[in-house]
């Protein structure tokens, strides 16, 4: 019996020092493992924002750039310019064979011609009543048909030769001299490098302070050097993904080195 109640009081003072034990230690020994992840996994997402925000890619783009097609059926003549050239506004990039559409416009000429002579004539002889009122105005609307068939024939042999829309450079060459090739058909393509913009995909907490006229400085990997540059346009619209928004900048000044498609770090906190 007195085993027993010796054994009962050994256990209680056991139970007792048990339910003794600070909170704060048992939260010690079982929550370390979840709150260090947890400030680590902050301590990370801090350092994505910061890094996001010192390393703002950019990307050297053309103003403007275009792929042209054939508007007529037909047999390429030459091509006048290769990958690389330059060519200006105006200049001749591809020219056809068109000896039916020239020979179209010389018989419309020609028809012309003779609705004109008809209508003079009729207009002479209605001064003595030897033609009606309705001879003289058919005859001059067939005057109006010839121009807008000489029209129409002009307008279609003008698509004969591809010229520059504006300054700039063949990129690629897809057509091949003598091929015949249908309307919608690519030939070159085209683009206008002597002014290049950027594109860059910005924090979208920047929405607020940056907008067009915001200078800053850019690193181009391919020259390694820094230039300034400044925000022309920014889009309203942000990636739910990314949390970011396009902006479209420009570098100021004159840079015959740079080129379409090179690309570089933006420093937005300490412009040139």
């Amino acid at each position: 019996m007195m085993c027993t109640n010796a054994n009962r009081i050994k256990a209680a003072t056991v139970l007792v020092a048990g339910l003794c034990v600070p909170w704060s230690g048992v939260a010690a020994q079982q929550v370390p493992a979840v709150t260090q992840s947890a400030i680590q996994a902050g301590r990370d997402a801090v350092a994505g924002a910061e890094s996001m925000e010192n390393d703002i890619r950019a990307l050297l783009t053309p103003y403007r750039q275009a792929k042209i097609s054939s508007l007529v059926s037909a047999r390429i003549r030459r091509i006048h310019f290769r990958e690389g050239d330059r060519f200006k506004q105006g200049e001749i990039l591809v020219s056809f064979e068109c000896e039916v559409l020239k020979a179209r416009l010389h018989a419309n000429l020609a028809k012309l011609k003779q609705y004109e002579l008809t209508y003079n004539a009729n207009r002479e002889l209605r001064k003595d009543d030897a033609v009606s009122k309705l001879e003289l105005s058919l005859s001059g609307a067939r005057v109006e048909e010839g121009n807008a068939e000489v029209s129409l024939a002009r307008a279609q042999l003008r698509k004969c030769t591809v010229r520059a829309p504006y300054n700039g450079r063949i990129v690629d060459v897809i057509a091949n001299e003598f091929e015949n090739v249908n309307i919608g058909d690519t030939l070159i393509a085209i683009l206008d490098d002597e002014k290049l913009e950027m594109i860059l995909h910005l924090p979208s907490k920047w929405m607020t302070t940056v907008s067009p006229g915001k200078k800053f400085a850019v690193a181009i990997d391919e020259t390694g050097k820094r230039y300034d540059a400044a925000v022309i346009r920014t889009n309203p619209r942000i990636d739910p993904t990314s949390r970011t928004f396009a902006a479209i900048a420009q570098i100021l000044g004159k840079h015959p080195e740079l080129r379409a498609g090179m690309s570089g770090n933006a420093d937005f906190d300490s412009p040139r």
